[in-house]
């Protein structure tokens, strides 16, 4: 488990923690806002950047 759980944004936001740190950063997201707002900003990066890449090329 990473002891600095505020380096746990971004893997938290694509969905690549094991379970048991997702778990524990979940807990963590709910008392910081600070996190909170930065993996929500992070899911919203990475919906766009999937959105984008699913278009064909021209």
């Amino acid at each position: 488990m990473n002891d600095d759980l505020h380096a746990l944004s971004g893997a938290c936001a694509v969905h690549a923690l094991p379970y048991t740190e997702e778990v524990l950063f979940e807990d963590h997201l709910r008392a910081c806002p600070g996190c909170a707002a930065e993996v929500r900003q992070l899911r919203e990066t990475v919906a766009w950047l999937a959105e984008a890449a699913a278009e064909p090329p021209p």
